[in-house]
């Protein structure tokens, strides 16, 4: 997380069989903060750094695709069903 603090690109990438914890490891439980998953404790960590900031600008975007079966979905698009291409 501090790299992306400097300005470099991060990723987070779960990859596994279908039932094996991926969604609990990245999510957790939102509804209590000592079961937050990967997801919600770097948006906190990177969020508190960029508002702490006084001599820094920050611009911040995330985005969340899942791919499954061979096929590409944005999670945040307006259509989560469709299929983007793979390039």
């Amino acid at each position: 997380m501090e790299s992306v603090l400097e300005g470099y690109n991060g990723t987070i990438f779960a990859y596994g069989q279908t039932g094996c914890g991926k969604t609990h490891s990245m999510v957790g439980k939102l509804d209590d903060q000592h079961l937050h998953g990967l997801i919600p404790r770097s948006f906190t960590h990177v969020l508190k750094a960029a508002g702490d900031a006084t001599s820094k600008e920050f611009l911040i975007r995330c985005s969340f695709m899942e791919i499954y079966n061979e096929e590409i979905h944005d999670l945040l698009g307006e259509d989560t069903k469709a299929k983007l291409d793979i390039k």
